[in-house]
């Protein structure tokens, strides 16, 4: 028998006699779920389970509306601090500039802003027997995980660079461009483009002029529709504001019972 048959078979001999000790388990990770359901409460989820257990665990219920539900996760905390702290900043730059329409549109805006929390929301689906069904749409339970179904509501916001922020009812199928008529824009407004925001957190930049109008963008309830600053007036100061103002926004929680944003 050769040298290394030998010290082969000797390896594997010790490794039967004397096997390697067993790993403790990970520890269970907890998952919070609140709002419209049966059964609120932190919910423990073995490491490497799915978020769907603790959410068929809570049982949403039938005023529950998973459209609007939401995710929070701590991951995502941290970088939403920093996108609140950057619009804020470029908010100030702009408050600076001589158009005193502008100025003060940004000074109103700032102000909303500062009362908006940072959530740590990233786009889910939560339809509960979906996440059951498909694996692909039913993440890993994350230590800290926190879900939330909220109300129904029966309205859409419009907010941004108008003269006052509106909340008008939902009209079913009726499209986003149709609801601006509520809510007059300022002159500092975009005229060519609008943003919405679906109550899943889906962002849209949608065209809203005669040369580059988008096909009808039917609005789901809770829908926000965001009037952006005119483009020029970012040129140089925030070119990125209106996409990362909307991309804020998406974070934002629609109401549940029992829940603090």
């Amino acid at each position: 028998m050769s040298f290394l048959r030998l010290a082969a078979l000797l390896a594997l001999q010790s490794a039967v006699a004397f096997p390697a000790a067993a790993q403790p388990a990970a520890a269970p990770v907890t998952v919070t779920v609140e709002g419209a359901v049966h059964a609120p409460g932190q919910y423990p989820v073995p490491a490497g389970h799915r978020l769907s257990e603790a959410v068929l665990a809570a049982r949403p219920d039938a005023t529950a509306y998973p459209l609007g539900a939401a995710l929070l996760r701590q991951a995502a905390y941290t970088e939403q601090v920093r996108l609140k702290a950057g619009l804020l900043y470029d908010l100030q730059q702009l408050q600076a500039q001589p158009d005193s329409e502008l100025a003060a549109t940004a000074a109103t805006q700032a102000q909303w802003l500062q009362t908006l929390p940072v959530t740590g929301r990233v786009p889910q689906l939560l339809e509960p027997r979906q996440l059951e069904i498909q694996t692909a749409d039913n993440p890993l339970a994350a230590a800290g995980d926190r879900v939330v179904y909220p109300l129904r509501p029966d309205h859409v916001r419009i907010v941004g660079a108008v003269a006052r922020s509106c909340q008008v009812p939902h009209v079913p199928l009726q499209a986003a461009r149709a609801y601006l008529a509520a809510c007059p824009a300022t002159t500092v407004a975009d005229r060519d483009v609008a943003y919405v925001v679906q109550p899943d957190g889906q962002v849209q930049q949608i065209g809203i002029a005669a040369w580059n109008r988008s096909a009808p963008q039917p609005l789901a309830p809770g829908a926000i529709v965001y009037v952006p600053l005119a483009q020029h007036a970012l040129r140089k100061t925030a070119p990125d504001f209106n996409a990362e103002f909307a991309r804020f926004l998406a974070t934002q929680l629609l109401p549940a019972p029992g829940v603090s944003p």
